[in-house]
């Protein structure tokens, strides 16, 4: 036989060793001064003789040599190679049916490459990818190779691709991002020999957004080394270098104690809280073997942190758990006590949280990068994979946006300020609003007490918990002169409008003067029908005058709204509403359902599981 040059040769005797169930490999060759081939000696794979490269002669490794003699030789001849001698004798088994498992048989076409380059840069990982060439060829025994194959690919075009070292790749990000936005902020942190140590950045828009409403819970990326007081030492004066040394008024972590020490150090007037639900999770753990730990100690502990609105009951109920149940040599609890300033909910009241007691929002973060990096991606991946899960989490919000656009959930109230609200939250944010007209309209408020200018109120209210319903009672201060009204629970100082910045806007003043008014003429005026009809009548005629000479620039329900909202839309940049994350384990408040709620429950989401260090700041 003679074929035209080694090309045609291999493949021939490729096509051979496939039918007859044996792979072939190139035993020896010789060629010409212009790299033409001379002769050529093509052979099973399974020749030559095994060789023992380990040390340890108990435990040799497996090998696929039996010094098969099958081959065939090829010599070129008068511009051909023609093939002199054959040997078809095998001293070992052939498989036809296995045959596509021999390295020769195994080849990823310039097709399947593309397709795997697209979808590694889409984030797709490589399992998820080879299942879609399975399922399109028909089967793995139609694929000519296999998952190995496709990672070795993808290893050496990540490589290829990226070029550099991590550092230099991340170097070149940031050089690419500050070409294309002015405020963007990085930093990278160099150990004494130049390797890489720790890396942080942040994006405009969520460096706008922290000075503006003074929330940098999605504040760009953090990469350190290491968990020790000197590196979130680092991490969190270059956060505060970033936000040009305005700090953070609370911050949420867990008991970590290396990042305490540094907030402290960092942050020193900033309040710190310990993510609740990291401590609770521990009950179990702590307290499990506990012989009343089910029947009564359990429920008393939650009621404690939960159910107590003042300090002082606070303090009483943690003493009758520990002198009940003879905890007072519980170390675990001993040491929650001294730091209950950090952790328990009664001491935290003063201090606007957003609702939040644990790091249920930085653990979004862990969402969004869901998908995209996992824990065996070094730092040249990260950095196209941190673009991909940015350009996905802008099309999610563009689509929710175009959803709440497109739109819209009717109001269940007459009450106009839901109306404003529906107007412009969008759709998800629109059903907090409801709950809590829900929950508003199904409370009961009892006057209780009337000293000069301040009514004291009483307010019942329900707590619906595992189908048992508590009934809580709130007590609620209103000063009548000064417009100022504050409950017992504080939950609108926890959870509530963050004042600090909005009140500064001139509108947003001047609205508080006219309700502060309007609050003392709406109480004169309900002393009688007569009194209330006319008050109407003139706060009709009013508004229309206003209706009619309003400034172009200023739409009346704006005012309402500025003060209400915690979003700005401008023309040139809109602010959206931040993705809404549950927390895990057991909610910061319950509120009473209205008998809507009970009759038609609402939809459960699932939880997220991330178990990274996390830090929530405000």
């Amino acid at each position: 036989m003679v074929f035209k040059d080694e090309e045609e040769l291999n493949c021939y005797y490729k096509r051979y060793g496939q039918e007859c169930g044996f792979g072939i490999m190139t035993q020896r060759s010789h060629r010409f001064e212009d790299e033409s081939i001379k002769y050529v000696t093509l052979g099973c794979a399974r020749g030559g003789k095994a060789r023992n490269r380990t040390s340890n002669v108990t435990r040799p490794r497996p090998t696929s040599k039996t010094d098969c003699k099958a081959r065939i030789n090829a010599m070129f001849i008068d511009g051909v190679l023609k093939v002199s001698t054959v040997n078809n004798s095998h001293n070992h088994g052939l498989s036809p049916q296995k045959a596509r498992f021999f390295r020769c048989n195994r080849e990823v076409s310039e097709s399947v490459k593309r397709v795997l380059d697209t979808n590694d840069q889409a984030g797709i990982r490589m399992n998820k990818s080879f299942a879609a060439l399975v399922q399109e060829a028909g089967g793995f025994e139609n694929l000519p190779f296999n998952e190995k194959d496709c990672r070795n690919y993808i290893d050496k075009a990540r490589h290829l691709r990226l070029g550099k070292g991590g550092a230099g790749a991340l170097r070149e990000y940031f050089a690419r991002m500050q070409y294309k936005n002015d405020g963007f902020f990085s930093l990278i942190d160099m150990d004494d020999d130049g390797r890489l140590r720790n890396v942080f950045w942040a994006d405009a828009r969520s460096r706008a957004s922290y000075k503006y409403f003074g929330d940098s819970i999605i504040l760009g990326a953090g990469l350190i080394s290491s968990e020790d007081t000197e590196t979130f030492t680092w991490l969190f004066q270059t956060w505060l270098n970033c936000m040009d040394g305005d700090a953070p008024k609370a911050i949420i972590t867990d008991q970590d104690r290396a990042m305490k020490n540094a907030i402290a150090l960092v942050f020193p007037n900033s309040r710190h809280r310990f993510c609740l639900w990291h401590i609770l999770k521990k009950l179990p753990e702590k307290l499990g073997s506990h012989g009343a730990y089910k029947t009564g100690l359990k429920s008393q502990l939650l009621n404690c942190v939960y159910d107590s609105h003042t300090t002082e009951e606070f303090e009483r109920s943690w003493a009758v758990i520990i002198e009940t149940y003879n905890l007072q040599e519980n170390a675990w609890l001993q040491s929650l006590y001294v730091e209950r300033m950090y952790w328990a909910p009664v001491f935290m009241k003063e201090v606007f949280w957003a609702g939040m007691s644990t790091t249920q929002r930085s653990e979004s973060m862990n969402a969004f990068f869901d998908g995209y990096v996992h824990a065996k991606t070094n730092l040249k991946e990260f950095v196209d994979q941190f673009d991909n899960a940015l350009r996905k989490k802008i099309e999610n919000e563009n689509a929710a946006d175009f959803h709440s656009f497109n739109t819209a959930i009717p109001v269940i109230s007459p009450s106009p300020l839901e109306k404003t609200f529906q107007n412009i939250y969008t759709c998800n944010k629109f059903r907090e609003v409801q709950k809590e007209v829900m929950g508003m309209l199904s409370s009961l408020p009892t006057l209780h007490l009337k000293d000069g200018v301040i009514a004291t109120y009483h307010v019942e209210d329900e707590v619906d918990i595992d189908d048992f319903i508590k009934e809580v009672t709130h007590t609620v201060y209103f000063n009548e002169v000064e417009c100022d009204v504050k409950c017992s629970c504080a939950l609108f100082e926890m959870r509530g409008i963050y004042y600090d910045i909005v009140d500064e806007r001139p509108e947003v003043s001047r609205y508080s003067r006219i309700i502060k008014r309007c609050y003392q003429v709406a109480t004169n005026a309900a002393s009688s029908d007569e009194h209330t009809e006319d008050m109407v009548a003139k706060l009709d005629a009013m508004n229309l005058g206003y209706l009619n000479n309003m400034p172009s620039h200023q739409p009346c329900s704006n005012v309402a709204v500025t003060l209400a909202a915690t979003t700005t839309t401008e023309s040139s940049q809109k602010v959206l509403s931040p993705l809404v994350v549950r927390g895990k384990g057991r909610p910061p408040s319950l509120r009473k359902k209205s008998i809507i709620e009970r009759v038609k429950p609402t939809t459960k989401k699932s939880t997220q599981k991330g178990k990274r260090k996390q830090v929530n700041s405000i």
